[in-house]
């Protein structure tokens, strides 16, 4: 209370600003920290404690997500010796995350760490300090950071709710009264290629009952390779002699009857919610040589057991799975075989050719893989346009106006189309070409941002009455990654438009995170009936580039895209270009006089889409 006043009074009297050290009355961070996903911590939470606030404060700046912070404290161990504060930081967090109310079903696995927690090392830690040998380096962290934490085997934890009968059997007739009692599982991944990899999946089968799961012959395999390491999982008291009296949700891998064998014998993983769908957890082994070799018994205390903390791990449910592969890469999953109905499933306007569109797909894995086979058939089959070119015409005619769009989607090509003088070629010219510089485009996508009119004079000056009444308004704009191969030339070809006249801008924080470099070739979105005659005055989501204020080059300036969602999260566009080049732009002509010609096909992705799309190589230039 005493620094809300504080603050209230630096704000009145000298325009000075400390909201963000303030919290919601749920323990969500306010806005002002600007976190698309909060955090939910305990009202027991020390907000006031230095280290919480330098996280706060220090460490989330610039960050969206708790788990941003996460992959920013992980790539921090990963290259250090020792824990250092990080270790206290994520104590910190742990203290002040809640108690988790149901855990049924997969939660994806991260491990941020390990640590040596065993007594011994304590003692050969303090004889190194007193004596001023060398810097702290933990071993255990070491080995963790800088050989098995890009390629770790753990995958995850399933949850399974077990009753009273079952559970007396695994803890041998013990009673485990209160909350509900879950019987958990890990899961585990595995590299075709990994060397270290495979050697820590073989270490692993050697101390954990591993049972493997059957490939599918697919070569969209299911990423678990095995599950194994039994417990069972409540809530409870931490076993950590520090803080016994924080409530946590332990996963017990000591009862006899899991069949585990040391060093898992000896585990209890506790584990806390840090946001919504996201858990934070520590590793405790029992270290008390006296019964390092005897049944796990219930009647004998912690304090004797010596719980010692071996390292820190992440669990969280499917929304979080987007943002996990693009933060860790390396232990992102291949699709697996179980795709939700979203990748099948398009989402159309109620006709019967859309329905049969539908039933089109057939056996095909996901909607990207028959977009995928109109392309293979627009190559190799002469008759492409009867044939493809109309099919892909039915799916953007029975898509949707794709309303609310807004923020950053992945792009990419279906494929392109013979228009104008081009319709003389019997092969798909553009798409030949398109082929040979794939490998020098840095073109990642779109970002859509709602505006108004008053919004939009900043790009386009007076033309921007056009719009007035109009709903929705965006301004949108492409954008470009800058990576050091072929399409750095580009890249830097587009950063210097603005010498032209052209708008290039950097983006925010937020589109950091998205891999975009810089944007530039903008547009106008608003809603709008097709300026494309094949489309028969179908309702669209348009892009228009050819607002003389925008200086764009050729032959862009030209260019009107139209956007239909074909299914939850992916969208599909035709690139429009005006055929009559010496007509000046005006926006009150009827559309016909400029003769627009549809010239190709692309699409707009969320994450989800993305995946699949790199996955299975559909315009990635591999």
């Amino acid at each position: 209370m005493k620094t809300k006043i504080i603050c209230l009074i630096l704000s009145v009297f000298f325009s000075i600003s400390c909201t963000k050290k303030e919290f919601r009355e749920d323990g969500g961070i306010l806005p002002e920290v600007r976190l698309s996903r909060d955090f939910t911590f305990v009202d027991t939470c020390n907000r006031e404690d230095p280290l919480f606030m330098e996280i706060m404060e220090k460490d989330l700046k610039g960050k969206n997500t708790p788990l941003e912070l996460m992959h920013y404290y992980a790539d921090i161990l990963n290259r250090s010796t020792s824990h250092g504060v990080i270790d206290d930081k994520l104590d910190r967090l742990f203290l002040c995350g809640k108690t988790p109310q149901d855990l049924d079903g997969y939660y994806h696995g991260i491990t941020i760490s390990m640590k040596t927690g065993t007594d011994i090392f304590s003692i050969l830690e303090e004889t190194r300090r007193s004596l001023g040998v060398g810097k702290e380096v933990d071993i255990l962290q070491v080995l963790y950071g800088r050989v098995v934490s890009a390629t770790s085997p753990w995958a995850g934890k399933d949850f399974k709710k077990m009753g009273p009968e079952k559970t007396r059997e695994f803890t041998g007739g013990f009673d485990l009264r209160g909350d509900t009692v879950y019987l958990g599982i890990n899961s585990f991944r595995k590299e075709k290629k990994g060397v270290v990899n495979n050697l820590s999946n073989y270490i692993l089968a050697s101390v954990i009952d591993m049972e493997a799961v059957p490939e599918p012959e697919s070569k969209q395999r299911s990423w678990i390779h095995a599950r194994g390491g039994l417990f069972i999982a409540q809530k409870g008291m931490s076993v950590d002699a520090g803080h016994p009296g924080k409530e946590v949700f332990a996963l017990n891998y000591r009862w006899k009857n899991l069949n585990n064998v040391l060093p898992n014998k000896l585990l209890i993983d506790e584990i806390v919610e840090i946001s919504k769908g996201l858990y934070l957890g520590k590793l405790y082994y029992a270290t008390s040589v006296k019964y390092m070799f005897k049944d796990y018994d219930q009647e004998v205390s912690k304090k004797d057991y010596k719980y010692r903390n071996f390292g820190y791990f992440l669990l969280m449910d499917d929304t979080w799975l987007n943002e996990k592969n693009r933060l860790f890469p390396d232990l992102a999953y291949n699709p697996g075989n179980d795709l939700s109905g979203k990748f099948r499933t398009f989402s159309f306007i109620d006709y019967p050719e859309c329905r049969a569109i539908q039933e089109d797909i057939g056996d095909r894995m996901t909607i990207l893989h028959y977009l995928r086979g109109i392309y293979d058939g627009i190559q190799k089959d002469p008759g492409y346009k009867e044939q493809y070119f109309d099919r892909l015409l039915d799916v953007f005619k029975c898509g949707e106006r794709p309303d609310g769009i807004n923020g950053f989607l992945h792009g990419g090509v279906v494929s392109f189309n013979n228009g104008g003088f081009l319709k003389k070629f019997n092969r798909t010219v553009l798409n030949d070409i398109y082929s040979a510089v794939r490998p020098f485009s840095p073109w990642t996508g779109k970002t859509f941002t709602a505006s108004s009119v008053e919004g939009i004079k900043k790009y386009i000056g007076g033309s921007a009455g056009y719009y007035e009444g109009m709903n929705p308004v965006i301004i949108g704009t492409n954008t470009y990654r800058k990576d050091l191969n072929l399409s750095l030339p580009a890249t830097a070809f587009i950063e210097h438009l603005d010498k032209i006249g052209m708008v290039v801008e950097y983006p925010d924080e937020r589109e950091k995170n998205k891999d975009i470099y810089v944007k530039s070739f903008y547009f106008i979105a608003t809603n709008n009936k097709s300026v494309n005659p094949e489309n028969e005055g179908k309702e669209v989501l348009q892009f228009n580039y050819r607002w003389p204020e925008f200086h764009t080059i050729a032959p862009d300036f030209l260019c009107i895209d139209e956007l239909v969602r074909i299914a939850d999260g992916l969208y599909l566009g035709q690139l429009l270009y005006s055929t009559k080049p010496g007509i000046r732009y005006d926006p009150d002509k009827d559309p016909a006089v400029y003769a627009y010609e549809n010239f190709g096909y692309f699409m707009l992705m969320d994450d989800d889409w993305y995946t699949v799309r790199e996955f299975i190589d559909f315009d990635t230039g591999q």
